[in-house]
């Protein structure tokens, strides 16, 4: 019995136990009023992608060598446009809490700008052919996934309106109360 509870104990725990796939990598876009926030959650395998950008990072341990690889790597795989076609530049990052994920490390990373209107996101595409980005616009709640057969994308600026499925309901009863109109003061007058 002992036994039995302990399997069901940890296969409980295990289906509790979100794991990320090494391969993915998932990105929140703020467009705030003058710069463009990212929170960025990388897999543990981002190191990996940092080495194979900078080879010598394999013989350091200091953190400064991997910070400044990693601006650096943002910089060459994060590219952010505004509607004209001008690169939105990178101007900081910060670590995150990792909310108890361990095998996950969590960055904010800032763009100064607005006006987001392309993508492109080729975050460790340097490690993995089959890499896959999630993007989420915080305003839309929009995802759009980058991979190397798509590695960026259009942000629909306006919002679609639903507005008009309204007017096509409306547009029947405006036509048959102006009948109805019609009708009722044409026999008005005949009376």
């Amino acid at each position: 019995m002992k036994n039995i509870l302990i399997c069901c104990f940890v296969c409980l725990y295990s289906s509790l136990v979100v794991a990320h796939e090494t391969n993915e990598a998932f990105f929140v876009i703020t467009q705030k009023e003058n710069t463009i926030e990212i929170k960025a959650g990388f897999p543990w395998t981002m190191r990996n992608a940092l080495i194979a950008y900078n080879p010598s990072l394999e013989n350091t341990a200091s953190k400064k060598d991997f910070e400044h690889t990693f601006i650096e790597y943002i910089k060459a795989n994060l590219i952010l446009k505004n509607k004209s076609g001008e690169l939105l530049q990178f101007q900081n990052y910060k670590e995150l809490e990792n909310n108890d994920h361990s095998n996950q490390n969590s960055y904010l990373i800032v763009f100064s700008g607005s006006d987001l209107f392309e993508v492109t996101n080729t975050i460790m595409f340097n490690v993995y052919d089959n890499q896959v980005n999630y993007n989420k616009l915080a305003i839309s709640s929009k995802t759009y996934k980058t991979s190397k057969a798509i590695n960026h994308f259009n942000v629909n600026q306006k919002m679609p309106s639903g507005n008009w499925y309204f007017l096509l309901l409306i547009i029947p009863f405006i036509f048959l109360g102006n009948r109805f109109y019609q009708k009722n003061n044409d026999h008005g007058m005949n009376s």
